[in-house]
């Protein structure tokens, strides 16, 4: 659970998927057909607010046109739609595969979320967290924002250099996308269960000093245990047997292990 950012474009053995910011493969009907619109969220109005809205959306429409040369224009670029920053938004969340947050700092002391569009949670409510600081967004995980000087340096890092890439992961028994509180938790690791799947993030971190911003990209994959290789799976199984207590509550699975462990073997 710790931050472990690497430059963007660091090789993971993807070839050229690893030096693109927004990943797309043969599941993305799926991923776009779950897409939640009523859960975005965005704060505009303020200079500082509106400046980071137009250097962000600017950054997005014009990397995904470098990166799929074919796709149609994301957003209008009419200059009556210019200042539409929400629609803007929502029309390349409603072609992306990633989910994003975009986090501001200042004016003023700290920093807060003024751009939610999460579909894809595990576990939180993305539509509670506009305005809210990086430190208090990941206030739940364990050692990983519990100090405010640590944090404060990662949100800096975040706005100032990169991008950044990095991973987390967790495991589940559904293939489910949309693990959001209201749609109900995930059926617990018991003897029923019958299989699992690997969740993992890639989150990327792009910044704008300039304007005191980072975007946030979230893409989830899903991976199923029956899918991993022997030494894959014996990498997770590791990885579970020494998950400290406070991960595993934090994940959900306090008291879940053996038996995913075991359906590992």
């Amino acid at each position: 659970m710790r931050p472990r950012l690497q430059p963007f474009g660091t090789d993971f053995g993807n070839g050229a998927a690893d030096a693109r910011s927004f990943q797309r493969d043969c599941e993305a009907p799926r991923y776009l057909a779950a897409k939640r619109p009523d859960r975005y969220r965005i704060a505009s109005g303020t200079r500082a607010e509106d400046r980071a809205h137009r250097a962000v959306l600017a950054w997005m429409e014009a990397r995904r046109t470098k990166e799929d040369p074919d796709a149609a224009a994301t957003a209008a670029t009419a200059s009556s739609k210019i200042g539409d920053f929400d629609g803007r938004y929502a029309a390349l969340s409603a072609v992306l595969q990633e989910d994003f947050v975009v986090q501001l700092v200042g004016p003023g002391p700290g920093d807060r979320a003024i751009a939610v569009y999460v579909s894809f949670p595990s576990g939180w409510r993305p539509e509670r967290i506009l305005g809210w600081s990086f430190q208090q967004i990941h206030a739940p995980v364990p050692d990983f924002a519990d100090d405010a000087a640590p944090a404060g340096s990662l949100v800096s890092a975040m706005v100032e250099r990169g991008p950044y890439v990095r991973f987390v992961w967790t495991i589940c028994s559904d293939d489910v996308l949309d693990h959001h509180p209201d749609e109900g938790p995930p059926t617990r690791f018991g003897p029923e269960t019958p299989a699992g799947w690997l969740r993992i993030e890639r989150q990327v971190t792009v910044p704008f000093p300039a304007e005191r911003a980072s975007l946030f990209l979230i893409r989830t994959y899903l991976r199923s245990f029956a899918s991993l290789a022997p030494r894959e799976r014996a990498d997770l199984a590791h990885a579970l047997g020494c998950l400290p207590e406070a991960t595993a509550r934090y994940k959900g699975l306090a008291g879940s292990l053996e038996h995913a462990i075991a359906l590992l073997a």
